[in-house]
């Protein structure tokens, strides 16, 4: 289908861990995904412009039915601390409140959803914000056909919870009932992977440690974030050529600030841990995210799919990991 190209070292990689999972126990997840695109202009979750966004921003969706519902497409997003459910669906189910939470916009009740079934693998006591997912709902499958309901976006706490392996580039996910799944870094390594080691913080986020104009910044991990997006105090700071544009980011997720103009650049000094990123496409703007407690430096922005799925990411949430491969393009 388009969107899912598979290279041979990526099936190899997916050949091991199939292998380990069949020798291990019998109830790991294993959830194959579908890639979407968005197709409006004028409603963009938007990490990026909107000339970006229109010729090809993407998200991670996996088939989810909850305590017995049709199945329904939820967004992967590790920038989202808990999962959210869109307010009709989780009223259809007849989901009760359990508590408020606070949000981008205001407060937000949460419910608790215990039949969380993600493909063939089940999780229950998953707290879900009733939240819009906003202009998420508009992801559509390029050149195919049939139902694409979206209804919700998978979170870092179910995700950390099972211990998740998110496979960036072939759309699948991997659960482990025991919240790991126990792979060797070597056997990565000898695929070609650059090991990056992963922190998750307090308040469930996947974090980076990098290193930008000679100075170290904690990155957050966010596959439903279509670009990579850094904050203007760092470009400043770090002094980056960069180009400035006339776009807007817009969003529900966050608050962008009333100078929400970006800029990007391609800096010659970026890394991930050990992984040299240089000359990657970043973007810059008035990114207001408070400052993270527990994060081992100063926040520099989110790492978006883009950088992920080009890089052939592979996401040990229970290993505490990031494995990235030199930048290529699908064939």
């Amino acid at each position: 289908m388009p969107g899912r190209w598979l290279l041979v070292f990526l099936w190899f990689g997916v050949v091991l861990l199939v292998t380990h999972l069949a020798t291990g126990q019998q109830n790991y997840g294993q959830v194959q995904g579908r890639l979407a695109q968005q197709t409006s202009k004028l409603e963009v979750i938007g990490r990026i412009g909107l000339s970006q966004v229109a010729s090809g921003g993407f998200n991670i969706t996996m088939p989810v039915s909850l305590n017995g519902s049709k199945t329904t497409w939820w967004i992967v997003d590790t920038g989202a601390p808990m999962c959210l459910i869109e307010p009709p669906f989780a009223a259809k189910l007849g989901l009760q409140t359990v508590g408020q939470v606070r949000g981008e916009g205001g407060s937000f009740p949460v419910t608790t959803v215990n039949g969380f079934q993600i493909g063939n693998f089940r999780c229950n006591g998953i707290p879900c914000v009733v939240q819009s997912i906003g202009a998420l709902k508009n992801l559509a499958l390029k050149n195919e056909n049939g139902s694409f309901e979206k209804t919700g976006l998978i979170g870092v706490n179910l995700l950390a919870k099972y211990g998740a392996l998110i496979n960036c580039r072939t759309e699948m996910i991997f659960f482990s009932p025991t919240g790991n799944l126990g792979l060797s870094r070597q056997k990565y390594e000898a695929m070609g992977f650059t090991y990056v080691p992963l922190n998750l913080t307090p308040r469930n986020r996947l974090e980076v440690i990098g290193n930008l104009g000679g100075k170290e910044f904690s990155f957050f991990l966010d596959t439903g974030g279509f670009s990579t997006l850094l904050t203007n105090g760092i470009r400043d700071e770090i002094k980056v050529p960069y180009v400035a544009t006339r776009n807007k980011v817009v969003g529900p997720f966050h608050d962008f600030g009333k100078n929400s103009q970006y800029s990007y650049a391609e800096p010659s000094d970026f890394k991930l841990g050990a992984y040299d990123a240089r000359g990657a496409r970043v973007n810059f703007t008035t990114l207001n995210i408070q400052e993270e407690v527990g994060s081992a430096h100063r926040f520099a922005g989110l790492i978006g799919l883009d950088f992920l799925y080009y890089r052939s990411a592979i996401i040990d949430i229970g290993g505490r990991a990031l494995y990235l491969k030199p930048y290529s393009t699908p064939h």
